[in-house]
């Protein structure tokens, strides 16, 4: 069939569809008539008023959840911390965590979509949650983070209010690994110190008021730590060391290599609104 054809066929098969919707008015307050094609009743008594809420003027967000490795924040080693890949650089050691989320969420008008958020969380990631302890050691980070960003609320004056957001963070990473020597058996313990990093986060999910005043929320969130500053230094104690995540070209600096500290949580937590007002509207007699 040529292309005009089943134009032809396909303007005539949809022509009756627009003829039944055509634009009927009644009375929106007795609401009991016949649809527009006449054949059956919508059986829905509509209202004459209905009420929605003001979108908050600060909305306070403290969430939990846990945290799944990516990339290099991963043993390679059926995820069980292997001591050799670790001092080679080759990953962090570990793949699993969990962390805290608290956010300050600010709308930037008056309809309550674009919000500014102003956030700070810590995480936490050791081999040993979630995996089996290993004969080569252990390792574990603390990350201390916070951030600014803008959340688009999709439905602020809804009960149910979808978000997406995106933010910049300033992060403080520090760990302790024990390294047990596979021919001597003996333990070393090496000290990673605090060191800046400045990474991103982004972060979606759903917001459900209880109340005026309270609610929940549940969501997905993908987080870099370390994208911007990356370093491998040297250091005069060999067992208190930066944290080593740039590539090292000599390949003579233990720990030294690229590594992104990237990982992705799943959380849930509550929610707290300020501000929050109810609007009546009526429909005119």
């Amino acid at each position: 069939m040529k292309l005009q054809h089943f134009c032809a066929v396909l303007l005539l098969a949809i022509l009756p569809y627009f003829y039944g919707c055509g634009s009927g008015s009644y009375d929106i307050e007795k609401g009991e008539y016949k649809d527009t094609t006449k054949y059956k009743s919508t059986g829905i008594k509509l209202k004459n008023s209905y009420k929605i809420q003001t979108p908050p003027a600060l909305t306070i967000q403290v969430s939990g959840g846990l945290n799944l490795g990516m990339a290099e924040l991963s043993s390679n080693f059926n995820t069980v911390f292997d001591s050799a890949q670790f001092s080679k650089g080759l990953n962090f050691g570990v793949k699993n965590g969990y962390g805290v989320m608290l956010i300050g969420k600010i709308p930037l008008h008056k309809k309550g979509n674009v919000r500014l958020n102003v956030s700070g969380n810590f995480n936490r990631f050791t081999s040993s949650f979630l995996a089996e302890k290993s004969e080569f050691g252990e390792v574990g980070y603390n990350v201390f983070g916070i951030g600014v960003g803008i959340e688009n609320s999709f439905n602020p004056s809804f009960r149910l209010k979808p978000y997406l957001a995106g933010e910049f963070q300033a992060n403080l990473i520090s760990g302790k690994a024990n390294i047990t020597s596979v021919t001597t058996g003996g333990t070393r313990t090496v000290t990673i110190k605090n060191s800046f990093r400045i990474g991103y986060m982004i972060y979606g999910g759903v917001e459900y008021m209880f109340s005026n005043k309270i609610g929940m929320n549940f969501g997905i969130k993908v987080t870099n730590s370390n994208q911007v500053l990356k370093s491998t230094k040297t250091s005069d104690n060999p067992d208190e060391v930066p944290l080593r995540d740039k590539k090292d070209d000599t390949g003579t600096i233990e720990f030294g290599g690229f590594k992104n500290f990237i990982f992705t949580s799943f959380y849930l937590g509550m929610n707290l609104y300020i501000g929050v007002k109810d609007v009546i509207y009526k429909f005119k007699k």
